[in-house]
């Protein structure tokens, strides 16, 4: 794993807070847990990149991707009857970004769905932490971190919109923007965004309802500002406009 990829997951995993539920769990961090942990993440970053980087995938591509998936399970000690079970919302995913060469994106979905099975492999390495550390689950529901998931994948989406211009990318919020237009996907978002803020100020475990609050704040203020910066011909030059049909919604103010 190269050291710009190492710190991209170790980044991850401290905003997703889960060095701080292996702390929770058992008082400190187990490093080789930990790096096991990583390797995971870095083989799903795999899996993403070739779905990024081309528009006819090969599907033996995907297929040796999931194989070291599966491998880093079986590492971490999931039963190998167990790996569709532990990856599901990961496939669930994985079709959506495929849909794409179908013509089919992702606002055809509401937003509580789609935001939902992004967060796949950050659920898949929380439930991951929790199956080594039982003891969590009287701390934190797993449940109790849905809003900060979907929040956190909002924010995602929003921070990498020019990033994810160079790549064929299911950014919702680059997606909606470019067949869309601004107005539409500003109510959109702030509409939902709202929505989660409320949920987050009922969360009733103080560290997710903390951390769901506070992330809640730093997205509301980062969407505003993608909007006031907005410009559609700008965002026409990102690589997907090559092979989406839609008629653009470029040209708004």
């Amino acid at each position: 794993m190269n050291a710009d990829l190492r710190k991209k997951i170790v980044d991850l995993f401290e905003y997703r807070q889960l060095p701080q539920l292996m702390e929770l769990g058992q008082g400190t961090v187990d490093m080789d847990f930990y790096e096991h942990l990583l390797q995971l993440q870095a083989a799903i970053y795999h899996l993403d990149h070739e779905l990024e980087t081309m528009w006819d995938v090969p599907m033996r591509l995907i297929d040796d991707r999931w194989a070291a998936i599966h491998l880093c399970l079986s590492t971490l000690g999931v039963p190998v009857a167990c790996h569709d079970n532990y990856c599901r919302h990961i496939y669930k995913y994985q079709r959506h970004e495929l849909e794409l060469r179908e013509q089919r994106f992702p606002m055809r979905l509401s937003m509580e769905y789609f935001y939902f099975y992004k967060s796949c492999d950050v659920k898949l390495l929380r439930k991951l932490i929790y199956d080594r550390y039982p003891s969590l689950h009287k701390e934190v529901k797993l449940s109790e971190w849905r809003v900060f998931d979907l929040i956190t994948e909002i924010d995602d989406d929003v921070e990498d919109i020019y990033e994810d211009m160079h790549t064929i990318n299911g950014n919702r919020f680059l997606l909606s923007l470019l067949i869309h237009g601004k107005e539409k996907t500003a109510d959109t978002y702030q509409s939902y965004l709202s929505e989660l803020g409320t949920r987050a100020n009922t969360v009733r475990q103080p560290l997710s309802r903390r951390m769901s609050v506070t992330v809640y704040k730093q997205t509301q203020q980062l969407l505003a500002e993608r909007l006031a910066a907005y410009d559609g011909q700008q965002l026409s030059q990102a690589l997907i406009c090559k092979y989406i049909k839609p008629r653009l919604a470029v040209g708004e103010s």
